[in-house]
């Protein structure tokens, strides 16, 4: 009896469709896409302020403030001498090293400061460049060293990046704000749309500064609010008598005149008291209202 022939067996069904995300998605170990959980954390905030506008007093009536100093930053200790700002725990940073042997500590070790503050961006941008001169290129400063076609400023930025990562983990780690504080300087802006300008920026290399204003969650502008009259403007402008400009103030969006931005929804500009011990729960508020 001859036995019938066995089907051929069923082909296995095919996969359901996948958007080109998922098919390209790697194969090896488990993934789980979900939604994102939102939650505050500890801000990092460059204040760029004119000399004179209170960025040190700022940082020093911050929570529980570390601070520290680039070589040659002595704001703090004048101010303490004349007992302008409360005792804050800090570290005079005389090179790279030490700067980033200071972050390290603070991640390594939990002191319970709440803030990390930075004085000032551009003092520790010529430790970083310092390093990079002397480790890349010998301590050659010239055209056939670290001034060679801006191959150190280009080395540098790598080198200014490992103190940003720093930072972060420092943050993630222990809870801390990082507050860096920045002068300015006035530079001519080469406007593509437009005639050139004049421009408040922070004192720094704009190399420097470029990857540091992306980094951080908010850029603010401290200056005086000027009262100005007698000006025209146009084709035919001029210039108006300044009559005041004691009145504090920080801009918080980016404006012609100075680099600012911010991701919290800040009002456009914010007014400081003229109470030093007031300016840093000024700036904490508007960013994070009554939380702390």
């Amino acid at each position: 009896m001859n036995t019938p022939p066995k089907a051929p067996p069923k082909a296995p069904a095919a996969p359901p469709p996948q958007n080109a995300a998922v098919r390209n998605a790697p194969t090896h170990g488990a993934a789980s896409i979900g939604r994102i959980a939102s939650a505050f954390e500890p801000p990092r905030i460059i204040i760029n302020g004119v000399e004179g506008w209170g960025k040190t007093s700022a940082l020093a009536h911050a929570d529980n403030p570390v601070i520290l100093m680039a070589r040659g930053e002595t704001g703090y200790q004048t101010l303490l001498g004349a007992g302008r700002v409360p005792q804050c725990d800090g570290m005079l940073c005389e090179s790279w090293g030490d700067t980033l042997a200071a972050v390290d500590y603070l991640i390594d070790h939990d002191t319970g400061h709440k803030t990390i503050g930075l004085d000032a961006l551009g003092g520790f941008e010529r430790l970083c460049h310092e390093h990079v001169c002397a480790t890349q290129f010998n301590g050659d400063w010239g055209e056939k060293g670290f001034a060679s076609f801006q191959k150190g400023y280009d080395l540098a930025v790598g080198d200014w990046l490992t103190l940003l990562v720093r930072l972060d983990r420092l943050r993630a780690q222990r809870g801390m704000a990082v507050v860096l504080l920045s002068h300015v300087k006035v530079t001519t802006f080469k406007n593509p749309a437009g005639p050139d300008y004049d421009k408040f920026v922070a004192d720094c290399h704009h190399k420097t500064w470029g990857v540091t204003h992306k980094w951080a969650d908010a850029v603010l502008f401290g200056t005086f609010f000027s009262v100005v009259e007698g000006g025209t403007t146009g084709a035919k402008a001029r210039k108006g008598k300044g009559i005041g400009g004691s009145e504090r103030v920080l801009y918080t969006q980016h404006h012609d005149a100075w680099d600012a931005k911010n991701r919290y929804g800040l009002d456009e500009c914010i007014d400081i008291p003229n109470d030093p011990t007031q300016s840093w729960a000024t700036i904490w508020h508007a960013i994070n209202g009554d939380n702390k």
